[in-house]
């Protein structure tokens, strides 16, 4: 059976909580909110693929392991210092016109970041996956139809730093391989399959 799937940096719980409770304090907004369970920064998105196609890519990713994993860690120890984990900070807003979709992103994508999904965009051409032609652009999704972004309060300007902005460093040790179900009640993103990259 044929599946929505998507590969994604996952967020840990202590880090959903943070960006939960910033946005309650200092985005609240009456848009569609996403729930903290699922928020996620996502490397690649799939769509429906085959279950040959996700054992394609779920095989091709664990024989890279070691190499991904070993090529992070040099990242980390060129750019991090006393951390068994690679950092991000999302300080921006940003809006996704077409898709209505308010997020939070970083001001330049790490180097580290870059690596990992250039990695991944090879994997799926191995795995016979097409994906979209646009840039990429890391970014954890806050709120679903936000159709105004403009009736944003002032400091709040898109794509710029702005007072109480969001500074917590979020800690990545790992990426998954997601199935997104959907319901009546919304989506819900289930972990197929994680690598590991805490050091």
């Amino acid at each position: 059976m044929n599946k929505r799937m998507f590969i994604a940096l996952d967020i840990a719980t202590t880090d959903k909580s943070a960006i939960a409770l910033w946005r309650e304090q200092h985005l609240s907004l009456p848009f569609k909110i996403i729930p903290q369970q699922n928020f996620h920064i996502t490397l690649a998105f799939l769509g429906v693929i085959s279950k040959k196609q996700q054992n394609d890519i779920t095989n091709i990713i664990s024989e890279k392991y070691v190499d991904i994993k070993q090529r992070l860690s040099n990242f980390l120890q060129g750019n991090y210092t006393n951390t068994d984990a690679l950092k991000l900070t999302l300080p921006q807003l940003g809006h996704f016109n077409k898709a209505q979709v308010l997020h939070l992103m970083p001001a330049s994508s790490p180097d580290w970041l870059s690596y990992l999904e250039k990695v991944i965009t090879e994997v799926c051409q191995q795995s016979e996956i097409l994906l979209d032609s646009r840039a990429y652009k890391p970014h954890l999704s806050l709120y679903r139809k936000a159709k105004t972004p403009l009736a944003l309060p002032e400091p709040l300007l898109l794509n710029t730093k702005f007072p109480n902005g969001f500074c917590h460093q979020l800690s990545i040790k790992s990426f998954s391989l997601y199935h997104s179900c959907s319901s009546v009640s919304g989506a819900t993103y289930l972990p197929i399959h994680t690598w590991k990259l805490n050091y």
